[in-house]
């Protein structure tokens, strides 16, 4: 009886987990049209150290939970947020190099990355419905992305690098975020995304620019909204979301859901300048088929949910 209430609760944890995984990606969506505007105006390493700082210092309140980590857990803190700070950046250039649609497409690339990966480094079986549904995912984005699509630039080539760091970040997360605590995790990744950009900004860009000739640009109430935005809804929210998410979902799941995220940037670009058309509608369509197909029960699935409930299960 016991055992059967667990199951339930494993079951509710992962429909949750997938509902999280959506908001997340939505707020990711949003992103990509205001970073490509606002990148324009300020250098992308100190706009993410700004970004992750606000998101930092909303975050202090919790920064107690820290005192109970473990020299492991700060290690798994340490490679997590520079996995993401190195996505993140690389990433953060590209979009300023590139158009948001295009950028939203090659970032879908890490979804076809993920499982790969996967089965490289931990010779993970993945089940042939997983491997369907992330090459409908994929070919949904592409169908929905490839818009205008121009030559190939140092921008694009940025965020394919993006999709590597991201992808493995991913893998990482995922290999890591059952035995330690979300917010306190949290806290370590957005503090060095926070640190290593104002580290990068100094020594990459122009400190004469950014407080000086371009101040009245930079530092606007207009921006200072967006920034929040980016810090607290982009960042924190997103962040927390995306952990706990993680948590409950394997790999690659979540990598398919992960593959709504040109969908939604598609849609707030739309909102901006762009047009919506049949290309759009079709590729998202496949996407969403990709995700209803990845929620069936698969072998994978099953046995990374029994490693769960085990470990559910041994804690009582």
């Amino acid at each position: 009886m016991d055992q059967q209430i667990e199951l339930r609760s494993s079951a509710k944890k992962q429909s949750l987990a997938m509902v999280l995984l959506l908001i997340t990606t939505i707020l990711w969506g949003s992103t990509f049209i205001i970073t490509n505007k606002i990148t324009q105006i300020i250098p992308p390493m100190f706009y993410l150290g700004v970004r992750y700082l606000i998101g930092f210092i909303a975050f202090l309140p919790f920064i107690g939970r820290l005192r109970k980590f473990t020299k492991k857990q700060f290690k798994i803190g340490l490679i997590a947020g520079t996995l993401m700070w190195a996505s993140f950046s690389v990433q953060t250039i590209g979009i300023k190099l590139t158009t948001a649609t295009k950028s939203a497409f090659i970032t879908g690339l890490s979804v076809i990355m993920v499982p790969i990966f996967s089965a490289i480094f931990f010779k993970d079986k993945i089940s042939p419905r997983i491997w369907i549904s992330t090459i409908l995912a994929l070919i949904g984005v592409s169908i929905m992305s490839f818009i205008g699509f121009e030559n190939f630039s140092i921008g694009d080539l940025l965020i394919l690098i993006c999709d590597v760091f991201y992808a493995i970040y991913i893998i990482y997360l995922s290999q890591n975020l059952k035995s330690i605590d979300i917010i306190g995790l949290s806290l370590i990744i957005i503090f060095l995304n926070s640190f290593y950009s104002f580290i990068a900004s100094i020594l990459f860009e122009d400190m004469n620019y950014i407080f000086n000739d371009g101040a009245e640009l930079i530092f606007t109430i207009e921006n200072f909204g967006i920034l929040l935005y980016m810090g607290i809804c982009a960042t924190n929210i997103a962040t927390l979301t995306q952990n706990y998410g993680q948590r409950h979902l394997s790999p690659t799941k979540a990598a398919i859901i992960f593959a709504t995220e040109p969908l939604f940037a598609t849609f707030f670009a739309v909102l901006g300048n762009e047009l919506l058309n049949l290309q759009i509608i079709i590729g998202g369509a496949l996407i969403l088929i990709g995700i209803l197909l990845s929620i069936e029960k698969t072998e994978t699935d099953r046995s990374f949910n029994s490693e769960i409930e085990l470990k559910e299960l041994n804690k009582g």
